[in-house]
């Protein structure tokens, strides 16, 4: 078994290189030492007519549903990945051929323990959609709700945990052989990913977070969550109640059904605003097909695999930074990133500072209806890469979650503009923070946080003291960038050594033949002879390998 599994993820390697090679991505097998998994051919050093950024989105779609999502979690991050593959990410989509029906109802009578006819009156087998993870399709109860249900793929959960395995490899190779990969993490970024979407593949998380929205919303008759039925789901079926409603990106179809498209969409603005602002707690996949408009003009949200969740810190700096912005305080604006960001030591404060004063400048005095708050967030993400500031993921998130909703608006209304909506959610903030209740509530935690402080303080310190009085008291250091020089420093005095070896033979073998030591063949001594060749064969050897490792100058 181990060996047909072993098998199994060497040729899946051979697939990945094969499709990264034939789109124009050859070059990065020298630098991760991935040659031996394939011979590197003309196709993959031609000169492609395609942008670099379309190449990349044709291969992650040819590599499948793992590799998509991959795309699709970049496309969020605008502080590490350029903005022409940022745009082309976002095109990224796992709309794939069906399961057939048979393969589906027999995943949901394994999931449920029961025949699908158990469960359902009806059962529509032609899919609503069909996405890279699941597919969803149409059905009604027996006591006679209309239900959507949703289904995993069969074994997409094997074959995601091994691509996830190969993925932390590759990032693995990265962080060993390209020294500016350590700036973007790979390795977290697989393992951010990787939480990600074992999250997706939990529709009892996601049930979970229908269930808290719903709570969230119950006293608002503007937006509606679908009813999870909790008897038919489980870790791989998901069954909700069907929302009857018309699409938010349909226009026409909602001025036909006697909806106006401006109020639609500042209603979805609003409900998206108040998820951001007040409930710290977002819909993450702002797509047109997950968002209705149902009779009242009534807000209806599907899919919330997604989810974004903003702390209170996280979102006070976010209000400090909107404040600023409007202030034109760039220095405000840089410190209030770097307080939810992580700053490469190398980066510069004051050029960024700059570079944001000049960001600011090209937005000063534009109208509001000239304004695009998904430029603004596209351009503080180039910065941030410039400066190689890593952002806090939730507010990557949420810089895709408003470009999406402002996209989504302008569809309905060519002068719709969020900022004059986020400007009561911002200043409902701003006063909750000043409020007496709140000054007190912050007051009486930093209390209690020196309190704590000072209690447990002598107690830190005499264990301190004990352990340095007995010897037990360890300081650890760590050497950055220096981490590849001790294994090379290795390989070099391997290859002195070998070559002092070499020397020594041929030295010795011409000793042996200048005193004609043993037999001899045609006057010359055999030992000798023998010697030179041992020592011909080994130089020519230890010559390979140091050709081939790119070490000779």
């Amino acid at each position: 078994m181990r060996i047909w599994l072993s098998y199994r993820r060497f040729r899946r390697y051979r697939q990945i290189i094969n499709i990264l090679v034939k789109n124009g991505f050859g070059g990065i097998l020298e630098f991760l030492r991935l040659r031996r998994l394939h011979r590197l051919e003309k196709q993959g050093m031609n000169v492609f007519p395609s942008p670099r950024a379309k190449r990349l989105r044709i291969a992650l779609t040819e590599l499948g549903p793992t590799f998509i999502k991959v795309g699709q979690m970049l496309s969020t991050r605008a502080d590490i990945v350029p903005a022409d593959i940022i745009q082309e990410l976002r095109k990224l989509q796992d709309q794939v051929p069906p399961v057939n029906a048979a393969q589906i109802r027999g995943e949901i009578e394994s999931e449920l323990k029961s025949p699908i006819n158990a469960i359902f009156s009806e059962f529509d087998e032609t899919p609503l959609a069909a996405a890279s993870i699941g597919q969803v399709h149409r059905a009604k109860l027996k006591t006679g709700e209309d239900v959507v249900i949703k289904i995993q793929r069969p074994k997409i959960r094997r074959m995601i945990e091994e691509d996830m395995d190969i993925l932390l490899s590759l990032a693995k190779l990265a962080e060993r052989h390209l020294p500016e990969a350590e700036v973007y993490n790979p390795v977290g970024l697989i393992n951010e990913f990787a939480r990600s979407i074992r999250n997706e593949l939990d529709y009892t998380l996601e049930a979970r977070n229908m269930e808290r929205f719903a709570r969230n919303f119950e006293d608002d008759e503007n937006v509606y969550i679908p009813k999870v039925y909790w008897e038919y789901t489980s870790g791989r079926v998901l069954t909700m109640e069907l929302i009857k409603g018309i699409k938010v990106s349909e226009a026409d179809e909602l001025r036909k059904a006697g909806f106006d498209p401006k109020r639609v969409a500042v209603k979805g603005a609003e409900a998206y605003l108040k998820q951001i602002f007040l409930h710290g707690f977002f819909h993450g996949d702002p797509h047109p097909g997950n968002i209705f408009v149902m009779p009242g003009e009534v807000i209806g949200f599907m899919d919330f695999g997604i989810a974004g969740r903003l702390s209170t810190e996280t979102l006070t700096r976010l209000n400090n930074i909107i404040i600023a912005i409007a202030r034109k305080n760039p220095g405000k604006i840089a410190e209030e990133l770097l307080q939810i960001s992580v700053l490469n030591e190398n980066s510069d404060i004051d050029d960024l500072k700059t570079d944001l004063a000049d960001l600011i400048d090209q937005y000063y005095g534009v109208s509001l209806n000239q304004f695009q708050v998904s430029e603004l967030i596209r351009e503080l993400g180039e910065i941030s890469s410039r400066y190689r500031v890593k952002m806090n993921r939730q507010i990557m998130l949420l810089g895709k979650v408003l470009a999406g909703i402002e996209g989504m608006g302008r569809q309905l209304d060519p002068d719709f503009n969020i900022l004059p909506i986020i400007e009561p959610f911002a200043k409902r903030l701003m006063i909750q923070r000043l409020s007496p209740k709140d000054v007190l509530d912050k007051s009486a935690q930093i209390v209690r946080d020196y309190a704590d402080l000072v209690t447990s303080l002598p107690k830190d310190l005499r264990i301190v003291v004990d352990k340095a009085k007995n010897g037990k008291l360890r300081m650890e250091f760590k050497h950055v960038g220096v981490e590849g020089l001790v294994p090379e420093l290795e390989r070099s005095t391997s290859r002195l050594a070998f070559a002092m070896i070499i020397a020594a033979l041929v030295i010795g073998s011409a000793m042996i033949i200048q005193a004609r030591i043993g037999p001899a063949l045609f006057g010359i001594s055999i030992i000798g002879a023998l010697g030179y060749l041992i020592a011909a064969i080994s130089g020519l050897w230890l010559l390979i390998i140091i050709i081939r490792n790119r070490t000779l100058r």
